[in-house]
């Protein structure tokens, strides 16, 4: 670990320099196997991203049910976030991306006949072409996967079923529900039909499948993800009054984190389930994730 916490030192010192303003460019694209196709993407490249040798860290930005490739830029803001950290020296410059994965839930779906393997597309397609296309920092210790409500059963799922891709993890007000915790007395399988079709468009089955969904919580991938050596370093964040009483699922899981040996950060502020909530959030976030990138560590 001394030799790869020299090499992100280099790395790092390369590419922080004074800031101007980011560049964000909303239409991109990926090639996915898995998809039969393309995934769409936005991207925020930090000032300086084309110096030679410069190399960035990724931060892989989850959006939320029904959202897109431009919601954490016009929703979170994360542009003006992230121009500002910079500029302040609070973080060194990264490099963001946002696919876009439509009401997916980020599993993948297609034998259902669902929207698609969008696990697959963005933990195998999207990362491989983002890593070949753009500067970063393509380690582990140079990656983090953070989404909000669907995007953070994502950025869970995927970040925790994927310890040696994603070094930090963070979610906020994650749409995730413990088997048999507090949590699953609200979990999706007391909803009617109609709703539970709605909400689940064949992500689980033609038909909503309870077993299914108990497959594909991130809470299966707790235990393993904490025997990797190193585990993920997680991050958890939520309003106390949101509307779908997503905190308990959140407390859910930073005590099962806990229970299995992973230390994660908990913020429980006054807030609803909306972004005025999540950007008041965000900059701690940020910055608590930007110091996993850090050579002292990663060790």
């Amino acid at each position: 670990m001394a030799v790869l916490s020299r090499v992100i030192a280099v790395i790092l010192c390369l590419a922080w320099t004074t800031a101007d303003a980011g560049e964000v460019r909303l239409e991109q694209s990926a090639p996915s196997p898995a998809l039969g196709g393309e995934v769409i993407y936005g991207i925020y490249l930090p000032d300086g991203y084309d110096a030679p040798g410069a190399r960035f860290p990724v931060i892989y930005l989850l959006h939320g049910y029904g959202g897109g490739h431009r919601e954490w830029f016009k929703g979170g803001q994360i542009d003006a976030l992230l121009d500002r950290l910079i500029d302040e020296g609070a973080i060194p410059p990264v490099i963001a991306v946002t696919p876009a994965a439509g009401k997916s839930w980020y599993v993948d779906s297609a034998r259902f006949g669902g929207p698609g393997d969008y696990a697959t597309a963005i933990a195998r397609d999207l990362v491989v072409a983002v890593d070949a296309a753009w500067p970063t920092v393509a380690m582990r210790e140079g990656r983090a996967i953070v989404g909000n409500s669907m995007g953070g059963h994502g950025a869970l799922r995927l970040g925790l079923g994927h310890p040696d891709l994603f070094g930090t993890i963070a979610a906020l007000s994650p749409a995730i529900w413990k088997p048999g915790g507090v949590s699953w007395r609200l979990s999706p399988q007391f909803g009617d039909g109609e709703a539970l079709e709605k909400w689940f468009p064949r992500t689980t089955g033609a038909q909503f499948d309870r077993a299914v969904l108990d497959t594909q919580s991130p809470f299966q991938h707790v235990a393993t993800a904490a025997i990797h050596d190193p585990a993920p370093r997680v991050w958890l964040g939520t309003g106390d009054d949101d509307y779908f009483e997503l905190q308990d699922g959140t407390v859910d899981m930073y005590l099962e984190l806990r229970a299995n040996g992973i230390t994660p950060e908990l913020r429980v502020i006054d807030g609803k389930h909306n972004w005025a909530t999540w950007r008041r959030m965000t900059g701690d976030m940020i910055r608590w994730i930007s110091a996993g990138f850090t050579p002292a560590a990663g060790r």
